[in-house]
């Protein structure tokens, strides 16, 4: 839907729309061609109201000059528009208390689900809905009776603590509220930045004539002007879209300058798929980046890598996002600012390692397959303070084999970790 306002200069009021619907009751025919600009044109009616010129003289005047009734019925029909559009926008005041148009742009993409929320909403609803069969205390007692009776697969009760899972280091880094990985909406507009359907626009005009028309890129790319018609700026950037306008509307206000520059912008779809925790197809801002849609899908599950994942744009690889040099090193390289229809792919990972002893941060680590042992001791924070670091002992299962490796300093570079693999630092002895 195409919206447009034209605000002119401060001083017309309610007193200057009330002129431009008394010439034109008063006018019954077009009776020359305007030779005033439409700023002239209210110039001169602010100017001659101030002096106290009646209204009946003024109208003479106007028409004197050319100005038709034409000329002035579309002047009101603009002025109505404005008053209109404004009342209908929130925005600032300024000092003489008129409402202003508020240009900050908001995040409108989607807001991701929480989870444990929802979890919680279904368990109310399951315990609300219908008559639910009530279980006796005898009937509760009797039950925990057999469990510790009948106790599971692995040898424990279900009364029984479980084993806490390890936890990747990195792996949580989507599930933090405080980081969203949400795009500051008002900063300047990259000149690369391509206008698409549901973009706002402002063109602003000063000089000779002075207005701003507001617009919004229609589904077939184009955006309306009062007296240009419709301008196409689908696909073009915010310095092509510039020209355009400059070249169409020049025409119309020479003498004066116009620049374009972009209000609330479009939303995106993109698809994050593969090892996520909720894929789908996300409504994302256009500032959006790969991090952020990552944080929308919840991030990767108990199987998802977070070393090669990977962007696609049009069926072509753009990108492939390493988390850990985010994390370790605060590399943001391959987090692209995305565009509609990308496809986020995270695939299983490749190698899981598990570090343990005298590491300042002992955890499971997600390994390249062409990654070492002494990569695996830097994104454990190296050796802590009483580690016995001659020695580093390596227990491999794989193919059928049970291995144990020794490796002093020298040869921790060339050896490569597998899937699967334990590291053990010892400390040093008394």
């Amino acid at each position: 839907m195409t919206q447009q306002v034209l605000n002119y200069k401060p001083a017309w009021g309610k007193a200057c729309l009330s002129l431009l619907l008394f010439f034109f009751t008063f006018a019954s025919e077009v009776l020359a061609q305007s030779s005033m600009t439409d700023s002239q044109i209210m110039e001169f009616v602010i100017k001659e109201n101030d002096k106290g010129t009646p209204r009946e003289e003024i109208f003479k005047k106007l028409i004197e000059r050319g100005v038709s009734v034409d000329d002035i019925r579309r002047l009101r029909n603009q002025y109505e528009r404005q008053q209109k559009n404004q009342n209908n926008m929130v925005g600032a005041r300024d000092i003489n208390g008129s409402r202003t148009i508020d240009r900050m742009r908001k995040n409108n993409g989607q807001t991701k689900r929480d989870d444990k929320a929802d979890k919680n909403k279904n368990f109310q609803q399951r315990q609300t809905a219908g008559n639910k069969k009530r279980v006796n205390k005898d009937d509760m007692n009797e039950f925990h009776s057999l469990d510790m009776m009948f106790p599971d697969e692995q040898g424990y009760g279900k009364d029984k603590k479980k084993t806490k899972k390890k936890e990747v280091f990195g792996r949580n880094i989507f599930n933090n509220k405080y980081l969203t990985f949400e795009s500051d909406m008002n900063v300047a507009i990259p000149q690369n930045y391509r206008l698409g359907p549901g973009d706002a626009v402002y063109i602003d005009i000063w000089g000779a004539s002075e207005q701003s028309v507001t617009a919004t890129v229609s589904p077939e790319g184009t955006i309306t002007i009062d007296g240009c018609g419709p301008v196409n700026v689908n696909g073009l950037t915010v310095a092509q879209s510039n020209q355009r306008v400059k070249g169409v509307m020049g025409r119309h206000y020479a003498g004066s300058n116009i620049q374009l520059t972009v209000g609330q912008t479009k939303t995106i779809s993109v698809n994050v798929m593969g090892e996520v925790k909720n894929p789908g197809t996300y409504t994302l801002s256009a500032f959006a980046t790969v991090f952020h849609a990552l944080y929308m899908a919840g991030g990767t599950n108990d199987i998802g890598t977070l070393r090669n994942i990977k962007v696609y744009r049009g069926g072509r690889l753009i990108s492939t996002v390493d988390i850990y040099d985010y994390i370790l090193n605060g590399n943001l390289k391959g987090n692209v600012t995305l565009a509609s229809d990308d496809v986020i792919a995270v695939d299983a990972y490749d190698c899981l390692v598990d570090i343990t002893g005298k590491v300042k941060r002992p955890m499971v680590y997600e390994m390249k397959s062409n990654e070492s042992l002494a990569t695996l001791l830097k994104y454990a924070g190296g050796f802590a303070g009483d580690a016995y670091e001659d020695v580093v002992h390596v227990v491999r299962k794989k193919g059928g084999r049970f291995s144990v490796y020794s490796l002093d300093e020298y040869s921790r570079a060339d050896f490569h970790m597998c899937d699967g693999d334990s590291v053990a630092v010892d400390s040093t002895l008394n």
